[in-house]
Parts: C-alpha cells; structure tokens; sequence
C-alpha cells in the first residue's frame, strides 16, 4: 500500500516532487506519483528520472478544464481500486486531486504560492488539512476558508527547494549557447490560465524589439507559440524541455511574466524584468537585494535590457550568501505529511 501520493500538474510540481521525494523515501514512506499532461510537467519529470503515472490533461476551454477535471477523478478513483488508497496526499493545488483525497478521506498536504490563482483557491482550501506557504503571503488563504491555525509559513520561497540541488546533466543542446555574445532568456505568460488577465504588454511585439538587441532564448508553454516567433532572425527555441538551472549560465538577463523562472534567475543573481505579476513573492526578493523589477510598458523594458546588455557583468548579483538565508517549503511540508504516520 503507498503511504504517500504525490501530485504534478506544472514544470513547478515537478521541481518539488524532486525535492521531496528524497526526504520522504528517508523516512521510508512508500510514494507514487501522479501528473498531468500538460506545459512540459511530464517531460520535467523524466529529465529527473522520476517514475509516475500519468492522468488527465489540460483543458483549454471552460467547458473543457471542468470535463478534464471529472475525467482526472475517475481516473484516481481507478487507480486507487487498483492499488490500495494512499496514507495522504502532497500537492500543490491541483483541484481534481484535493477533490478526490477529500471524498476519499485522504488528509491533504498543500503547498502553495499562488493566491492570485481565486478560481483554484476557493475550490480547494476549505478541504485541505494543511497549507504550506511563503511568509510573504501571510496567512492570506484564510480568506478563501482555511483556518489560519492550518497555514504553515516559512520565510522563503518555494524555488530554494531545488536550485540548491543539483539536478540532472546539463544537455547537449545547450552547448550552441556558448558561442552566443549576448543573450535574453523569455518567458512567456501562462496565457491559457483561468487567472491570466488584463496583460499591458503586447508580448509578440516586445520579443520582436529584444530579438534586434541580442539573442532571444524562447521557453514557450504551449505548442502553438513557434507559429508566433518562426519568422524572427535572432531566436532560439529549445528542441527540447531544458531545466531553467541549466540555461542560467549562458543568460545575460531573464524577462518574463513573474512566475518560477523570474523568481529561479533572481535568486541566481541573474538581471530580472517582471512584465506581467509584481505579488508579494517578488517584492520580497526585491527587498533583499536580489535583482528583480518590474516593467509594464514595451519600451522601458527595451530601455532597460539595452543598458544590461551593454555591460552584463555590472548587473549580475552574487546571491550565494543571500540563498543561505532563505528557507526552503521541504522541511515544513515533509513534517506536515510525517504527523499522518506518527499516530
């Protein structure tokens, strides 16, 4: 019978997964992992070598995310037939998963960073037994029917879980890199998501300008976005998912949305234009002194990325010491998920 059920639905769950999972087997819990098909989870997964089962994918439309959702159920309901219901369940918010540990009975352990994600939270609080979270935040998902006595706070964020891991042999692929005088890694929002609204920046355009400045390193999330950049000169796309730590090194500066790869090439000491999210994540890292701003208008990024560019190293932040100082989520939640088996 497994003792603990571990859930991925974004590259992000993978990444944490990877860093739990040693902790828990250390413990001797028995594990297994479930995904999602959907924006490159499974793929980070097995550049980890970490085994799983896949269920479910991403639904694009309304109707078709709440269709996904009940199929995913059924589809644990299944596998739990099949092998026995698990001890407890680790997840960062997937809303099928809580949905069928609840009915289920199965305590839930719930990281999270992401209140801004109100379609999610308001479906999924009130039915988890604990909250594991940034102290940024506060106890802020108390709003959405999680008793504050649930929350759990570290002062930290969630990407020092494994950026202070070593992870994975660093491709081949990347070696094209090397050659590159200047380069802008981007990264686009997550367009699709119920919470993406109210962009100011037209993003096609913005990459067009930074693709005459230096070279553009193109990380999409969804299939359709080569169509959008295939006619631009000085644009790289990976041919293959690649971990954001092992990209960092040929990157002069990052701009992107505000999500885990802004938050990953900060906390490096990598120059950071946020175009989209400022939350309390990111005006956190900025307070310490690690490099990450926001900018909402085309031309000042232009502006600004010209300045970096002429002089990378100027820019660069060592963050060595600074990490040290940040906690990590694995500790509190691996003691979330340890009080189901000490009773």
């Amino acid at each position: 019978m497994v003792d603990v059920w571990l859930d991925a639905v974004t590259p992000k769950d993978s990444l944490l997964v990877y860093s739990l999972l040693p902790v828990l087997r250390e413990k001797g819990y028995d594990t297994i992992v479930t995904a999602k098909k959907q924006t490159q989870t499974t793929e980070v997964l097995e550049i980890l070598n970490i085994p799983y089962i896949c269920i479910g994918k991403y639904g694009e439309t309304l109707r078709d995310k709440l269709v996904e959702e009940q199929k995913r159920s059924l589809r644990f309901i299944e596998l739990f037939d099949r092998i026995g219901l698990p001890k407890v369940l680790w997840t960062h918010g997937d809303v099928s998963a809580i949905r069928t540990a609840f009915g289920l009975q199965i305590p839930v352990v719930y990281s999270n960073d992401t209140p801004h994600a109100i379609h999610v939270a308001k479906l999924v609080c009130p039915l988890v037994d604990w909250l594991v979270a940034p102290k940024p935040f506060g106890k802020s998902w108390s709003t959405f029917g999680l008793q504050k006595s649930r929350i759990i706070l570290y002062d930290g964020v969630e990407e020092v879980a494994w950026l202070a891991k070593p992870a994975a042999k660093r491709p081949d692929f990347l070696d094209i890199l090397r050659d590159k005088e200047r380069v802008i890694l981007f990264r686009n929002v997550e367009y699709k998501a119920s919470y993406c609204k109210d962009l100011k920046v037209n993003v096609w355009r913005l990459i067009e300008e930074l693709s005459k400045i230096a070279t553009v390193v193109y990380l999409p999330r969804y299939r359709e976005e080569k169509e959008q950049i295939e006619h631009l000169k000085d644009i790289w796309m990976p041919p293959k998912t690649v971990l954001t730590s092992h990209l960092l090194p040929y990157v002069d500066i990052v701009i992107g949305s505000g999500g885990t790869i802004c938050r990953e090439s900060a906390l490096m000491g990598i120059p950071t234009i946020s175009f989209h999210f400022w939350d309390a994540i990111a005006k956190y890292l900025r307070k310490r002194s690690f490099p990450i701003r926001y900018i909402a208008d085309t031309k000042e990024i232009i502006k600004k990325t010209k300045r970096i560019i002429k002089n990378p190293d100027k820019f660069k932040v060592n963050t060595k010491d600074k990490l040290t100082q940040l906690q990590s989520p694995i500790v509190p939640a691996a003691r979330c998920i340890e009080e189901y088996f000490a009773k």
